[in-house]
């Protein structure tokens, strides 16, 4: 029989053989499009409201509060309740907070101040709480084979990170034309593409782990297996440290366009420019590396991809913190979205093969609750050193401490690994790896 080996062969898109993948990989790519057009809109209106980079970091942590108190929650929900119809109440949750904003934004009810963002990105916490950790394990259903499930989470972020190329630069196109509004209108109509891919595939009745479920059990499982418990910390000091850079960029933008010499009315626009052009860069970089994941990762030890990956992201976000130009941001920005993607992938894999199907949403949700949760707050904490110290020195702490863990990590990995090469005897039977 030749079928059962031909899934196993290593495409770049070898998951899009599976309908319902192919299904959600459209309706998901329109749907984040429209995510990353409110996401800079956003970033735009609340800088031109307040200047203030501490409120870039107070709207961004706004949704961290929901989702650390819900996410382990929402995983538990995961295991429970068919994870389609999560999916399905989530996005259309997240659609009428979209169109509530742009409805916010036009004024005609009341002026619209930084704390409307706030409460209203406190309430998408609450929404991502139980969508990320369904979206996370809903990944091994969509596929027909449990080999392509490594390429699957491959090619879910490289639409991500597609999207998040097309994305800036409608936003920056629709910004300067229409206002943010249009942004987060458009977003709201994305969501109805994600919602009919998803009641549109044919999936097998769900059946619940149990009724009666541990939220610990995944903490329980992380515990023994200190392979993926390595692989969610890492994820964890890059959510606080690293990924919380992106919450500079309208700083870095506007001070990209000040340098240009241009009148405060041409300075806003183009602020909102660049700040498109910068966000671009870093997805087109993190969509060359979800691409190069899908197509060569097989060839390299996933361990090493994601140490290598892990160093060289925090080494050229340290790079982009001493641009004081556009022109070398953009490389920059690039290469960083490489090397983020790289690591990114990589982990999310890591985890999701190492995991037995009845722990998938729980565990799941404990790596969307350091990935997500903890991300906010990262962008708390350096809007408001960046507000004190400058944006350029609240890059270099935030990096330096992420690679400070990210080598920490590293040691103790290969502690764990001398050790494993005792004589058999002197070791206790471990089916974990290294990682």
């Amino acid at each position: 029989m030749n079928s059962p080996a031909q899934p196993t062969r290593p495409t770049p898109f070898l998951a899009l053989r599976s309908r319902n993948f192919r299904l959600f990989f459209v309706g998901q790519f329109i749907s984040v499009v429209g995510t990353w057009m409110q996401t800079m809109a956003q970033q735009w209106l609340v800088y031109e409201l307040t200047h203030s980079a501490s409120w870039l970091g107070i709207v961004t942590g706004a949704g961290a509060v929901p989702y650390v108190l819900l996410t382990l929650h929402g995983g538990k929900a995961a295991d429970r309740y068919p994870r389609r119809t999560i999916l399905v109440i989530t996005q259309a949750a997240a659609m009428l907070l979209a169109f509530a904003l742009a409805l916010l934004n036009t004024n005609w009810i009341v002026p619209i101040r930084p704390w409307h963002i706030a409460l209203l990105a406190a309430l998408s916490g609450v929404v991502n709480a139980y969508n990320m950790p369904a979206q996370q394990a809903f990944v091994s259903e969509m596929v027909d084979d449990p080999a392509m499930l490594g390429n699957a989470i491959a090619l879910n972020s490289l639409q991500f990170n597609v999207a998040r190329v097309c994305g800036p630069v409608l936003a920056g196109v629709t910004l300067a034309r229409f206002g943010a509004t249009a942004c987060f209108f458009l977003n709201g109509l994305s969501y109805i593409a994600v919602i009919i891919s998803l009641i549109m595939m044919h999936l097998p009745p769900f059946v619940p782990v149990s009724r009666q479920l541990s939220l610990v059990s995944g903490f329980h499982y992380l515990a023994r297996n200190r392979g993926p418990l390595r692989v969610i910390l890492l994820v964890g000091a890059a959510s606080l440290g690293a990924w919380s850079v992106s919450t500079l960029y309208p700083v870095y933008s506007d001070k990209f366009a000040a340098i240009a010499g241009t009148t405060l009315a041409a300075r806003k626009q183009a602020s909102a420019v660049i700040l498109g052009r910068m966000m671009s860069a870093s997805g087109v970089g993190a969509a060359i590396g979800g691409l190069l994941v899908a197509s060569f990762s097989h060839r390299f030890a996933r361990r090493f991809l994601l140490y290598i990956a892990a160093i060289f992201f925090g080494v050229t976000l340290l790079f982009f913190g001493a641009c004081h130009s556009e022109l070398p941001a953009m490389p920059a920005l690039m290469l960083s979205g490489i090397f983020m993607t790289a690591f990114g992938i990589t982990a999310n894999t890591m985890v999701q093969e190492q995991v037995p199907d009845a722990l998938r949403g729980r565990v799941m949700a404990i790596y969307s609750f350091v990935f997500g949760g903890l991300m906010p707050l990262g962008g708390l904490e350096i809007g408001f050193v960046a507000n004190h110290l400058g944006a350029s020195k609240a890059v270099y702490l935030n990096v330096g401490g992420y690679l400070f863990c990210v080598l920490l990590t590293l040691l103790w990995s290969q502690l764990d690994k001398r050790s494993q090469r005792l004589p058999l005897d002197l070791l206790e039977t471990t089916s974990e790896p290294a990682t």
